[in-house]
């Protein structure tokens, strides 16, 4: 018996907020009765659901094809099963063909299911233009003046203040560069034309904590040794990010990053990812830019920087 089913992947934009969501729910409800349903990218992140009773399905989606075929099979025995089911897109092309097989059932076998999708970006992907037209309700992170009749304003609702984080040496200048395990290059080339500028005895001050894909490691772990950057770790992915403890982070604006980031501190530079089709990371990075939140020039500092007690975006 399935009564919650939450839909998401392609990339940790919408698979952290499916799963955050997936978290909350087991808390109030049968979590046996929950299904989560992702693809290849997400299978990695299904170790952050924290109650292991919560069903799962993950299915590759580089064959659009098979990938429809397989969701048929796998979904409909549900379907014709549990005739009430609350599902939720969080976005990615895995979304329509579930939202859409399960408005069909509403249709021509009388199910009462109901179809809602969240998006957590300023503009809406593709799949959740598409799925906005089936869907009860778009659950939306940023606030508009004028709202669409469906449109209901969330914000970013997976930001988890209470979980454990890091503590690092503040002896040293800490730099973060996080970008996403497959998205990073560009801002390391960025940071090492910075780091170029900087003197031996201030690089000496700074310790770098780098986002980098395992496969390019090797080949940018040298790139910071010629420089003389000795003081550097690097990671593809970390669970326990302190945010408030960097002097400086250079990062991508994907409304996951942007909205929990400037939660914690100011002391960001944000340069949005422009190879996805709609650059939402672009209109992301703009909200804020005519809110005149956070707009910096990267520039590693050569001192320790004076921080703030706490700096609250207004979104939140």
């Amino acid at each position: 018996k399935i009564k919650y089913i939450a839909i998401a992947g392609s990339s940790g934009g919408h698979i952290l907020p499916a799963i955050k969501y997936l978290n909350t729910i087991s808390k109030i409800k049968n979590p046996n009765q929950i299904l989560f349903i992702t693809n290849e990218v997400g299978k990695e992140y299904i170790k952050k659901i924290e109650n292991n009773k919560i069903n799962n399905i993950a299915i590759s989606s580089k064959n659009k094809t098979i990938y429809i075929l397989k969701i048929f099979l796998s979904i409909t025995p549900l379907l014709i099963l549990n005739r009430k089911i609350t599902l939720v897109g969080f976005g990615g092309f895995i979304t329509i063909p579930v939202l859409i097989l399960s408005k069909l059932f509403n249709i021509f076998f009388l199910s009462s299911n109901k179809i809602y999708i969240h998006e957590q970006n300023f503009i809406y992907g593709l799949a959740n233009k598409i799925n906005y037209f089936i869907s009860k309700n778009a659950f939306i992170s940023f606030p508009k003046s004028n709202m669409k009749s469906r449109e209901i304003f969330v914000g970013n609702f997976f930001l988890d203040k209470n979980k454990k984080r890091e503590k690092i040496d503040q002896n040293f200048i800490n730099i973060l560069l996080i970008g996403g395990s497959a998205g990073s290059l560009d801002l390391n080339d960025k940071m090492l034309e910075e780091l170029s500028r900087l003197d031996k005895i201030n690089l000496e001050k700074v310790k770098l904590f780098i986002q980098i894909p395992n496969n390019y490691l090797e080949i940018y772990k040298k790139k910071y040794e010629n420089l003389g950057a000795n003081s550097c770790e690097f990671f593809a992915f970390k669970n326990d990010l302190n945010f408030q403890e960097y002097d400086l982070i250079l990062s991508r604006s994907g409304s996951g990053s942007i909205n929990e980031i400037l939660y914690h501190t100011n002391a960001v530079h944000f340069i949005p990812h422009l190879i996805s089709r709609d650059r939402h990371q672009k209109y992301n990075l703009n909200y804020f830019i005519s809110h005149k939140m956070s707009v910096k020039d990267f520039k590693i500092p050569n001192k320790k920087t004076i921080k703030n007690d706490c700096y609250f975006n207004a979104l939140i």
